[in-house]
């Protein structure tokens, strides 16, 4: 369930690793992301109960940025975090996203669209009772990986910075994730 990074990233790639393509092709590959970069992008993901769904819409400018909107199926909208920047280059788009067990919360990884901070994957949780979001490196420490994991019913387990810095092995942390909401 991740996004893409921007298109710059992906035809550099391909051009490191192959230097004999012909021209029509990179004018196709030109246009295709020329046409993509208009285009909004959608992914909901439902709550294990049915009750909620976490969607998911990408804005491409320069590079994509996100916004996570979460709805519930009985009222219709209930709390929405945009993650987008009037310049197109600071915001944030989602690498990995997951309701808990219990359905009681949304966790997202981001990534900056930009690529500031590369290190950094600022990670929010959402809360099905207190109708908010909450950044996990905000209340426990920066996250290093974007790979959390969610153990029934709603622990976080998640690598974040070292207090020695980057230079050093990130910690496991593992979090209650209603502790984040007190």
């Amino acid at each position: 369930m991740g996004s893409s990074f921007s298109s710059g990233w992906f035809i550099t790639e391909v051009k490191m690793k192959t230097s004999s393509i012909s021209p029509l092709f990179w004018c196709c590959v030109v246009a295709a992301e020329i046409f993509a970069s208009t285009v909004s992008d959608h992914r909901s993901i439902g709550s294990p109960d049915g009750k909620f769904t976490a969607e998911i819409s990408s804005k491409e400018a320069q590079f994509t940025e996100e916004t996570v909107t979460i709805t519930w199926r009985g009222s219709g909208l209930r709390a929405e975090f945009p993650m987008t920047s009037k310049s197109g280059d600071n915001g944030r788009n989602v690498l990995k996203a997951e309701w808990s067990p219990d359905s009681k919360f949304f966790v997202f990884s981001t990534f900056s669209s930009g690529g500031h901070s590369s290190w950094n994957f600022q990670t929010y949780v959402y809360s099905v009772d207190s109708n908010k979001f909450v950044s996990v490196d905000e209340k426990v420490r920066p996250v290093t990986d974007e790979r959390f994991q969610l153990i029934s019913p709603h622990t976080l387990q998640v690598e974040t910075l070292n207090p020695s810095g980057i230079d050093f092995p990130s910690f496991k942390r593992t979090v209650d994730l209603p502790t984040l909401f007190r």
